[in-house]
């Protein structure tokens, strides 16, 4: 059912649908139209015929012998087929001399049980002199008529468009299907799946093999480019980290073998310069993976209460000796699709700046069905800054003189970007609460 109302939303589903609604809609004005001409032609030989017997009839204009005119041809008339009736001076003769509605012609049901009439009739009457002659036949040509009609649209405009119908769901199903093809592998390519092409269609190309042929070259470029940056930072990973790291080595080789005193003084805040400078490369460089594409993640269940219980019980003792306490609340279905690493490496990253910005105190890390979030009851973010938060090396004007690189909350936005879930920085009045939701399709 799923796939069918998916079908029916696609365009090409939408513009058959149209396309088979705008014929049906052409041909049944067409088949309307052509029914009433047909009908007033077969009225407008009806009426000629019928003013043809008047004129006979009341040729003579003597209402004794058009009296007598209609009076013969009614004995030798089929009631059931044709009304002749003359209203003259000595009263009415014909056929039928029941009530007659109206004048000039029209169409009436007539009933006579003594005549054996009972049905509709075309009757046209005129002034004779002082009298009425009226004519009339039966409506069985316009019932003939009328079943043609039906039997044409029945057997004709009922099927073709049945069949239209038919054939335009499968050409819009099969359109619908390569559009869906070309959202997977989007889907696919946002996801940081950099090798996923559009399967090869059959058939002659036409405008969305274009598009796909379109995409799989703008894949292929982004693979390149991707490989290209990754190359660029194992790089730098290679030919900048040892050097850093030889150069801590010496820095602490020299605070060590230095005397105490200014001296030892200044390698040991250079050497903590060294580290920072180290640890905020390794963060950008992680950060660069993660958004690139480089460290795509492997996703696999992951229950995410049972991950905020390790990671809860890990960093206990340290938040028991800074005067913290960390409340554990876990409900609900807690399993999502996702990196286990990379999640843990986020949660981490929430609960040591809660940590790290509140005074002693708790902080509460919940895991509610998919989502998570972690609150404190520090200074918290400013609403117009928690959007700017989230980028590199951003850091707020009363953070700038303590440890840090501005680069915890960047990374928990590209691994959550990464996973295709949500971050939302809130007031916990007072503090701040950082919410990571899961969407449905993880």
């Amino acid at each position: 059912m799923s796939q069918w109302r998916d079908a029916l939303r696609a365009t090409p589903m939408r513009l058959t649908l149209r396309l088979v609604a705008l014929f049906l809609l052409v041909s049944t004005v067409s088949f309307l139209v052509t029914w009433w001409l047909a009908n007033e032609a077969l009225l407008s030989a009806t009426e000629n015929v019928l003013e043809q017997e008047i004129e006979e009839l009341s040729a003579s204009g003597d209402p004794k012998t058009i009296a007598r005119a209609v009076a013969d041809g009614a004995q030798q008339a089929d009631p059931e087929h044709q009304i002749l009736r003359y209203d003259g001076p000595g009263g009415p003769v014909g056929n039928y001399l029941g009530p007659l509605p109206g004048e000039k012609l029209r169409q009436v049901d007539l009933h006579d049980k003594g005549q054996d009439i009972n049905g509709s009739y075309i009757l046209l009457s005129e002034r004779v002199g002082d009298a009425l002659l009226t004519v009339g036949q039966d409506t069985e040509a316009f019932n003939d008529l009328r079943e043609v009609f039906v039997n044409v649209l029945l057997f004709t405009l009922l099927p073709t468009a049945v069949l239209l119908l038919a054939g335009g769901m499968v050409i819009g199903l099969r359109s619908a299907r390569r559009l869906n093809a070309i959202e997977d592998t989007l889907e696919r390519l946002t996801s940081g799946d950099l090798t996923a092409r559009l399967p090869v269609t059959p058939g002659p190309p036409d405008d969305l093999s274009r598009v796909g042929a379109g995409i799989d070259r703008l894949a292929s470029a982004q693979e390149a480019s991707v490989a290209a940056l990754k190359q660029v930072s194992t790089d730098i990973a290679h030919d900048l980290r040892t050097p850093i790291q030889r150069l801590a080595l010496v820095l602490d080789q020299g605070a060590t073998d230095l005397p105490d005193g200014p001296a030892q003084e200044v390698f040991t805040r250079a050497s903590a310069e060294i580290q920072h400078i180290s640890t905020t490369f390794d963060a950008l460089l992680r950060i660069a993976q993660i958004e690139g594409g480089g460290r795509g993640p492997h996703f696999v269940p992951v229950d995410l209460g049972q991950l905020a219980r390790d990671i809860a019980e890990l960093y206990d003792p340290a938040a028991q000796e800074s005067g913290h306490q960390i409340d554990l609340q876990v409900s609900g279905k807690t399993i999502v699709q996702g990196d286990r690493t990379l999640l843990g490496q986020a949660i981490v990253n929430l609960l040591e700046n809660a940590l790290h910005h509140s005074p002693p105190g708790t902080v509460t890390l919940a895991v509610e069905d998919r989502t998570l979030s972690v609150s404190d009851h520090g200074p918290g973010i400013p609403e117009t800054e928690r959007e700017a938060v989230l980028r590199r090396l951003y850091r707020l004007d009363r953070s700038r003189n303590t440890p840090g690189s501005g680069l915890g909350l960047s990374l928990v936005a590209a691994i959550v970007q990464r996973h295709r879930a949500e971050l939302i920085l809130t007031d916990n009045h007072p503090g701040l609460r950082a919410t990571i939701r899961f969407g449905g399709g993880n």
